[in-house]
């Protein structure tokens, strides 16, 4: 009797001293944890394609492009009066009048074009918008189920797991 109780209480003395060592996450934890970072990726990176198409690189390329036409425009015009002054002296005020209907009537057809583009591009950019915020929407109602459905799955695979270790545990002794 006192041969079992030495043994009983070395064996808890001992057990006492024992380290427990850290589980390591299971290889579905970590598929699980895998995919999370690469739904939140994906959100990311729809908000930087939606950042980007807010800017308003369109509308300075236009008026680049206008302000280049006008200054090619008045280049030709001075050129073609200095070219045709000695010829026509009586008609260089007509061809000067002329001219300057051309150049505002040009420019105010670019400058048309230029806001019914803006106007293009900011319904554009408003259908993106909304496209966008419904497929967020949308991803976010998934994975919000997908994320219940994966807690659910979890949640049985550790109580079938501690279930099979407590089986385990009774079959061995």
């Amino acid at each position: 009797m006192k041969a079992v109780a030495l043994i009983l209480a070395l064996a808890l003395f001992a057990g006492s001293y024992a380290r427990s060592v850290p589980p390591n996450p299971d290889q579905w934890q970590v598929t699980v944890n895998r995919f999370w970072q690469y739904i939140t990726d994906l959100n990311q990176q729809t908000d930087g394609v939606v950042k980007h198409l807010k800017t308003h690189q369109i509308s300075r390329e236009l008026d680049t492009l206008i302000t280049d036409a006008m200054a090619e425009l008045t280049k030709y015009r001075e050129d073609i009066q200095t070219k045709l002054a000695p010829f026509t002296d009586s008609s260089s005020g007509l061809l000067t009048q002329d001219m300057q209907l051309l150049f505002n009537r040009l420019q105010k057809d670019m400058t048309e074009a230029k806001d019914r583009s803006t106007e293009y591009l900011q319904e554009l950019k408003s259908l993106m918008e909304q496209n966008s915020d419904d497929a967020r929407q949308r991803m976010s109602t998934y994975t919000g189920k997908l994320r219940k459905r994966l807690d659910k799955d979890t949640k049985e695979i550790h109580d079938t797991i501690a279930y099979l270790g407590e089986i385990q545990s009774r079959a061995s002794q």
